[in-house]
């Protein structure tokens, strides 16, 4: 089976995951700027969460990357791929 059969047989997952990726560096981005931006002013809302977020900056970046990740979303919602034709399958119909 040639490369290009093989790519074409396969769902397209590379825009989701490209936004993936685009959220996680966005929320990475995000986490360290705000630990090296806010440690030590008097930030009510850093005070109350800033602990946390030091402590589980992973965690932290998970759940932003997933809020960057919805947001996305819903300003840009992916489209929907085409139907398979019979000639995209190589030949094959699937059962009903």
């Amino acid at each position: 089976m040639a490369l290009e059969e093989k790519q074409t047989l396969l769902p397209d997952g590379g825009e989701r995951m490209t936004r993936l990726a685009l959220c996680v560096v966005i929320g990475v981005a995000v986490v360290y700027a705000t630990v090296k931006l806010c440690e030590g002013k008097n930030i009510p809302l850093w005070e109350k969460y800033g602990p946390w977020i030091t402590a589980n900056q992973v965690q932290a970046i998970a759940v932003l990357s997933a809020v960057l990740y919805g947001v996305s979303l819903a300003l840009w919602p992916e489209g929907n791929p085409p139907a398979a034709t019979p000639e995209d399958m190589g030949g094959y119909q699937p059962c009903t």
